[in-house]
């Protein structure tokens, strides 16, 4: 089950999209699919692009790395801070046979609709994820935002359509009707310069380029995955690595939380940040902003998207809390 076949089950049917749209989003779909299962699944998820840009546009929240900045030093300090806090941080004990990683955070999903307007879609989002990455997905929507007045306007002229808001959806999480696997992270190597050469293998080739590749498979990695402390510091020790990587500086994300992020910029001129606590450095979350020149046409510092994670532990069985 990848990020795409989620967006696909739970978000609303926008009227169809028209063919501009269809061809920006398969652009950003393809460049910044958020895979679960990454590597050679990855090919099987992209090929629903099509099928989801007929029914949303999405550009969603993801880890991407972009050109060198002045404060790669000292992002590559707070990354390897990080990382070195990871190993004594505690761990979500085994994943066994039968068991779930548990993730419960706060997002908001860019949805271009006809190539007219866009809105943030906020959602708790609620996943039960087994080694196999079968599981069940419950998201409670929020009220729609727009990132301007002018998107705002034009979703009044096409008549205020629902737009997802205010509803819960349940999803059982499957594999496609493909083979079984499991989650590529339960075998990441935790040695830097092993996982290191993974990605990088893993990445060759990649339109988007070998560091914003790696940076995004890290980002898949991070998120609904099962990782151990000295995994998940291995995947920071990496990303210090990257470069591209910018020190944004102190943050508060979307949950009031004090941080600092380190941002990775695109080609589109989009900021990718990772927000990690001031103090712990643990990872609370990811903001995508703009940039003056970016694609989207919106003003230097506007958030198109955000997850921020507030829970995440090991359970014996679907729906069921920590």
């Amino acid at each position: 089950m990848s990020e795409l076949d989620l967006l696909r089950d739970t978000l609303p049917t926008p009227p169809p999209a028209g063919s501009q749209a269809r061809a920006r989003a398969r652009a950003r779909l393809f460049s910044k699919i958020d895979s679960a299962s990454r590597g050679r699944h990855r090919v099987r998820s992209l090929s629903l692009a099509g099928a989801v840009a007929a029914i949303a546009l999405v550009t969603a929240v993801f880890l991407s790395v972009g050109t060198s900045g002045s404060h790669s030093d000292a992002a590559a300090a707070v990354l390897h801070k990080a990382a070195r806090a990871a190993l004594g941080q505690p761990g979500l004990g085994t994943l066994e046979p039968g068991q779930y990683v548990y993730t419960k955070s706060e997002v908001a999903y860019l949805s271009t609709i006809e190539s007219s307007y866009s809105a943030l879609v906020p959602q708790i989002r609620e996943v039960w994820l087994g080694r196999d990455r079968t599981g069940w997905l419950h998201t409670t929507s929020g009220r729609p935002t727009f990132p301007s007045a002018r998107d705002r306007e034009r979703w009044v002229a096409a008549g205020r359509p629902n737009l997802g808001g205010n509803a819960s959806e349940d999803t059982a999480l499957g594999n496609d009707g493909g083979p079984p696997f499991t989650m590529d992270s339960l075998d990441l190597p935790t040695n830097p310069d092993a996982l290191y050469a993974r990605l990088a293998a893993e990445a060759a080739g990649n339109a988007n380029g070998l560091s914003r590749e790696m940076f995004t498979i890290i980002g898949d990695d991070l998120r609904n995955n099962y990782t151990t402390p000295a995994q998940r510091s291995a995947l920071f020790d990496v990303a210090a690595r990257l470069p591209g990587v910018e020190l944004v500086g102190d943050v508060t994300d979307a949950a009031g939380r004090a941080g600092v992020a380190v941002a990775m910029v695109e080609t589109d001129m989009t900021r990718d940040e990772l927000v990690f606590d001031r103090t712990s450095y643990e990872l609370l979350g990811e903001e995508q902003v703009v940039m003056s020149g970016n694609s989207f046409g919106y003003p230097a510092g506007t958030v198109i998207g955000h997850a921020t994670y507030l829970e995440r532990a090991v359970v014996d069985a679907i729906k069921q809390r920590p």
